[in-house]
Formats: C-alpha cells, structure tokens, sequence
C-alpha cells in the first residue's frame, strides 16, 4: 500500500521505521533499499529524494531522537544540569530496543556524527575556541557513555547513568556545560 497525502518528514519516519523492523530479523548488510521502501509503502524514488544511504537513515532517527530528548528537557519544569542528563538517559532508555540493534550491528559511530552535527547547527562554531573544546569533551563523554550502556544493553538505570554522570564533573562545570546545549 502506497501512502498518500503525507509530509517529507513522516516519509523519513516511515522508512526509518521500517529499516529498523527489518534489522529484527535480518542483518543490516543484507537489508536492501527496495526491501526497506516496501516496507515502508513509498516509492523507491521517495527513498532516493531523502537519503543517499542506509546509514542516513539511521543518522535521521538520531536527529529524531536527540530533537524529541530536547523539546521533552525544555517542556520539563527543571531545567538543572541533573534533569538535563537524566532526562536525555530516560529518552534514550525508552529507544532502547532500537539503540541496542543499531549497536549490535556496528552502526554506533552514526550517533557521534550525530552529536557533532546537531552542536555545528545549533552554532557552536561560532562560540569561543575554550567554549569549543569545553562542548565538543561533553559530547565525547556522552557519546562513550552510550557506548558503554550499550556494551551492557543498557542494564544501568537511567538514574544510575546519571549519578555517575554527575560525579565526574565539578558543579562549576555543569552550568556552562547546560548553557552550550540549551543555545
């Protein structure tokens, strides 16, 4: 069933959607384009207009992931540096199904890319080289972390990662650290 009357971004969904389905039962190299588009009920044209790979794919549920963590952080009542961490670790727990096929088929480093890419949109070239370094050490500390849940499949509790977390950085830290995400 071919779908109609739809926007460009639920086109993406739709086919992020099915690829992930699709990793279920099969391994990601043996995923087609063609299989990923039927399941999606597009066009293979479709596919074509919105991504060049699979791996764009995956790379858009990040951007999905990361875009649904910061609207749920910025609807919350606390916007502390504590339900700042632990608001992102419970979104990610709730994908985790998701996160741990990703993972299990070598495609980790996409949410890295990721990361990278959402601070460069977000204007952090444009910020100070100290504010850089300070930002782009958050991110790599955030991205092993998932690495590392992901190595346990993501066995820790959302309120475990975030004490650990938070005790590896001093309170001075926290404030500026929030300010360069919440740009």
């Amino acid at each position: 069933m071919r779908r109609k009357n739809v926007t460009t971004q639920m086109m993406k969904e739709y086919l992020a959607e099915s690829l992930l389905l699709l990793m279920r039962s099969k391994a990601y190299p043996e995923i087609t384009i063609s299989a990923i588009t039927e399941k999606a009920g597009v066009n293979r044209s479709t596919y074509y207009r919105n991504f060049s790979s699979k791996e764009d794919i995956i790379a858009f549920y990040f951007s999905n992931l990361l875009h649904g963590y910061s609207t749920e952080y910025l609807q919350a009542r606390d916007h502390s540096f504590e339900n700042y961490m632990h608001t992102i670790f419970c979104y990610f727990f709730r994908h985790k199904r998701e996160l741990l096929l990703i993972h299990k088929n070598g495609l980790s480093y996409l949410i890295l890319e990721t990361l990278n890419k959402a601070f460069k949109e977000h204007g952090g070239e444009s910020l100070d080289v100290e504010a850089q370094f300070k930002a782009y050490f958050h991110i790599g500390g955030i991205y092993n972390t998932y690495l590392l849940w992901f190595s346990h499949d993501m066995r820790e509790t959302p309120e475990e990662l975030t004490r650990i977390s938070l005790a590896q950085l001093p309170s001075h830290a926290k404030p500026t650290l929030l300010g360069l995400f919440l740009q």
